[in-house]
């Protein structure tokens, strides 16, 4: 017998080589998808089990005294709810002058916006008119004070002169000469010879010194008459102290033809010593006069500057706000309202507030009473019965925080029945399960459901990251070239290497495009193989 092959098995055959030869003759196309915004989503999947609720412990954050217990044993609370408080007596105060700060702050700011009041610009202008008037004055003063010290030094000519002609030249002979010669002999031979070269050196320099004072007025360098002035007059107190050793030595006398040596007179001692005196107070005078100069100096160049500081202030005030200062103001505005916000967060770790809504099983706390931190002060239970167990893998655990959102499918429903909750516990220590490192967590029910039993088998899906308009791809388009991420865009007909930079990867695969791609932008999934 002829076997015949069944009519079916042609016709697949016959289509199978037809769609062989149709893709065989067919040009090969790249995989290409365009790129869009939209929600990018980062999930934890793990499986969980419905088991009868714990109670919550709470605690405070930080250590303190107890002042206030808003809660007993059997009281139905909300989530939020203040169960205790610590004593925030300091943080409230500090919390009322941050806000007075933040009032001044702004204020500060609305002023500099609003610009200078015509009375701020009066006031301004007077300021400039004051500083003008301290200029002149200061001007004045100066002129005073040169000529002052022009009459100081002249004085102290004067008088260094008079000691020398009409007090010290009485002592000697021929003072006037070069063959002077003091009257006095005394023990001491090389001073008496010093008191005698000094005195010859003093004659010319008096002469030189006279002349610099004939010509000396307010507009001459002071500077150069003031420094001869201090080095004669220095001389001077140097020839006199010399003169005033010899004169008072017991041992000295006075020298005269044909008569025996006699001690030396009172009132040679007393001239010497009064013309002593005065050269140490001229000095003394020059050094006023130099300082009181050098005061109105320095009077006059402060009087100049607070002049510049009044016309500044008075431009700066008429000119419009600058961005830059604006900004400078705001920063100072931001920089009060931190503080706020960071005292406002040192008053909630003062508090513990129930989490979830439910019921206080336990009250440990008691007024007066101090607390450490992380101590138990009340235990409490949800209203509902039933939450969700279960264990992450220690990979995932970074991901997952308290308050994330979950939906859960339970096996008994089927995955067309979503529950929703939320994770409100998450265990510190691991678990090993079937050798893996394991973290406990419990997820509450956000709304109690009857057809919710213990022990049912439950699939978990905790969101743990939610952006909106995010440009993804999969994240297997991703490539390295020379250390830069890149992805094939087409461009037209041409493919080209974008280098973009990437942030998460979701749950389905993708990675988020932080730049380097845009909305509309074509990436090519598989290029073709020609």
């Amino acid at each position: 017998m002829k076997w015949k092959m069944p009519l079916g098995i042609i016709l697949v055959i016959t289509l199978s080589a037809g769609v062989f030869f149709y893709f065989k003759n067919q040009a090969p196309k790249n995989i290409t998808m365009i790129v869009r915004p939209s929600e990018f989503v980062q999930q934890v999947s793990v499986a969980g089990k419905v088991v009868p609720i714990e109670s919550l412990d709470l605690s405070f954050e930080q250590s303190g005294r107890v002042t206030n217990v808003a809660t007993k044993i059997g009281d139905s609370v909300s989530a939020g709810q203040i169960l205790a408080s610590q004593d925030t007596s300091q943080l409230e105060a500090r919390l009322v002058e941050i806000q007075a700060n933040i009032d001044l702050q702004k204020a500060k700011l609305n002023q500099f916006l609003s610009g200078a009041s015509a009375e701020d610009l009066t006031l301004a202008q007077t300021a400039i008119t004051n500083a003008e008037t301290s200029i002149l004055n200061a001007k004045d003063s100066l002129l005073n004070t040169k000529q002052s010290l022009v009459d100081t030094i002249k004085d102290a000519y004067t008088k260094g002169d008079d000691a020398v002609l009409n007090k010290a030249d009485q002592l000697f002979s021929n003072p006037q000469t070069s063959n002077l010669k003091l009257n006095i002999i005394s023990s001491d031979s090389n001073l008496k010879t010093e008191i005698e070269l000094q005195r010859g050196i003093i004659g010319d320099m008096l002469v030189k010194w006279n002349a610099s004072t004939d010509a000396l007025t307010i507009d001459a360098n002071l500077s150069a008459s003031l420094l001869e002035a201090k080095q004669n007059l220095n001389t001077l107190k140097s020839f006199f102290e010399k003169l005033s050793i010899v004169v008072n030595n017991p041992n000295s006398c006075v020298f005269t033809y044909g008569n025996p040596c006699e001690a030396v007179s009172t009132t040679w001692k007393t001239d010497v010593s009064t013309a002593r005196t005065t050269i140490i107070t001229a000095s003394g005078n020059i050094t006023s006069a130099e300082g009181a100069h050098k005061t109105s100096i320095s009077a006059l160049k402060t009087a100049e500057g607070n002049l510049k500081t009044a016309n500044d202030q008075y431009l700066i005030k008429k000119a419009p706000a600058r961005s830059a200062d604006v900004s400078v103001y705001q920063a100072q505005v931001n920089q009060a309202e931190a503080s706020k916000q960071d005292v406002l967060a040192q008053l909630y770790k003062k508090q513990v507030r129930a989490p979830i809504a439910g019921v206080v099983t336990a009250v440990e706390a008691k007024v007066g009473k101090i607390v450490g931190a992380n101590e138990s002060i009340v235990s409490m239970i949800s209203s509902g019965s039933l939450e969700i167990e279960s264990y992450v893998p220690e990979k995932n655990l970074p991901f997952v925080k308290i308050g994330d959102s979950a939906n859960v499918f339970l096996d008994a429903y089927g995955s067309d029945v979503l529950f929703a909750t939320k994770v409100v516990s998450i265990d510190p220590s691991e678990t090993i399960r079937d050798g893996v490192t394991t973290y406990r967590i419990l997820l509450q029910f956000v709304v109690q459901d009857d057809r919710v039993k213990p022990g049912m088998t439950a699939s978990v899906i905790v969101d743990t990251e939610k952006k909106s308009n995010v440009i993804s791809v999969p994240q297997g388009i991703i490539e390295l070239d020379k250390g830069n991420k890149v992805v094939k865009v087409m461009e037209g007909d041409i493919i080209t290497y974008r280098t973009v930079q990437t942030g998460s990867v979701s749950t389905l695969g993708t990675i988020e495009i932080i730049s380097g791609l845009t909305d509309g932008d074509v990436v090519v999934i598989k290029e073709s193989r020609k």
